[in-house]
C-alpha cells in the first residue's frame, strides 16, 4: 500500500506541476508575440522614416531611437526562452 500511496501523491504532484508549467507556457508565448508585434511595428516605422525625402535631424534621430528599440526588442526576444 505504501507504494500505491507514493504513486498518487507522485501524480497529484505531477498534475500539479503539468498545469504550472502549461500556464508559463501560455505566458512566455504571449510575451513572445507581443515582442514580435513590437519589432513589427517598429520596423515599420524605420521604413517610413528611411523612405522619407530629404532627412531632417528631428527624423534621423527618431530613426537612431526606433533603430535603438528595435535591437532591444529583439535582444529581449532572443532572451524569452519558453521553455524555462
Amino acid at each position: 500500500m505504501d507504494e500505491l500511496e507514493h504513486i498518487e501523491k507522485e501524480t497529484v504532484t505531477l498534475k500539479g506541476r503539468r498545469t504550472s508549467l502549461h500556464s508559463t507556457l501560455k505566458r512566455k508565448k504571449k510575451l513572445s508575440h507581443d515582442a514580435q508585434a513590437k519589432v513589427h511595428e517598429v520596423e515599420k516605422d524605420i521604413a517610413t522614416l528611411e523612405s522619407t525625402d530629404p532627412l531632417e535631424d528631428a527624423i534621423v534621430e527618431d530613426l537612431e531611437y526606433s533603430r535603438a528599440s528595435l535591437e532591444i526588442l529583439k535582444e529581449d526576444l532572443k532572451s524569452l526562452n519558453l521553455f524555462a
